[in-house]
This record gives C-alpha cells, sequence and structure tokens, in this order.
C-alpha cells in the first residue's frame, strides 16, 4: 500500500459508509478522497452564508451537525449529507445560512472537483440531480 494510499484510508472508510459514495466505481471514491479538505467548525460557526456569494465547495458532514436556517425553523444535515448542493449546481449563493450546531468537521470539495466528479461518475451526478430536485435543505 502506498503512502497515498495509507492516508486516504480513513476517508474512504467514512465515505463507503454513505449513499452516494459506497455506490461510486473505487476510482471515483479515491478521486473525491484525494481532493477533500476537513474542515473543523466550533458550535454556532457560520459555514456558509447568502452574503458569500456564488457557493464555492460542497460540504459532507463528517462529525456533528449542520443547521439550515429556512425561514426561521432549523433543518438538520447530519453526519454523511452533503450541502449546498442547490446552489453549487446552479453557480449560486445559498439561499438560507448554515451553522455548526455543536462542534462538526465537514469534508471539503472545491467546485472545481465537483464538476470534474459530476462529470465523471454517474452515480454522483445522479444523486446530486435527483437530491436538487427534491425539497431538501441540502
Amino acid at each position: 500500500m502506498t503512502n497515498t494510499s495509507k492516508a486516504l484510508k480513513p476517508i474512504l472508510t467514512f465515505l463507503q459508509q454513505y449513499v452516494p459514495f459506497k455506490q461510486m466505481l473505487p476510482a471515483h471514491q479515491e478521486y473525491l478522497a484525494m481532493h477533500l479538505e476537513q474542515v473543523f467548525y466550533s458550535e454556532h460557526d457560520e459555514i456558509v452564508l447568502p452574503q458569500d456569494g456564488v457557493a464555492e465547495s460542497l460540504y459532507i458532514v463528517k462529525n456533528g451537525r449542520v443547521s439550515a436556517n429556512i425561514d426561521n425553523e432549523l433543518k438538520a444535515i447530519e453526519v454523511g449529507q452533503c450541502f449546498p448542493i442547490k446552489a453549487l449546481t446552479n453557480n449560486r449563493a445559498v439561499n438560507y445560512s448554515h451553522q455548526a450546531d455543536k462542534s462538526t468537521i465537514c469534508y471539503r470539495l472545491t467546485h472545481s472537483h465537483f464538476e470534474y466528479l459530476m462529470q465523471q461518475s454517474v452515480i454522483f451526478h445522479d444523486f446530486i440531480i435527483k437530491q436538487q430536485s427534491q425539497n431538501s435543505p441540502l
């Protein structure tokens, strides 16, 4: 096992527990794992806000929990879920704020890597399109 493979193993193990990542081809899982950045947030830290402008990254909750404040109602985004799908796919700002409910770790994937994965992985693409069409905080 190469050093790169060893370094990616914990990320791959995490991804392989959640849809759509566990359904993706190993090469696509590895690409995703190689391009994720781990980001730590304290309780109540703001992650993505409408005033930030066009969404630049996809976030995957590794642990903790994120809330989307939709019309003064908090919608939970749990471990293994990703956000802000609609804003990212439509190249626009989010419509509502996202914040850490408690100490939270997210994986962050830049827009360019997100776009590449959308083109390469049918499973990832189909999942994102399905999520985009649903009425959810993701």
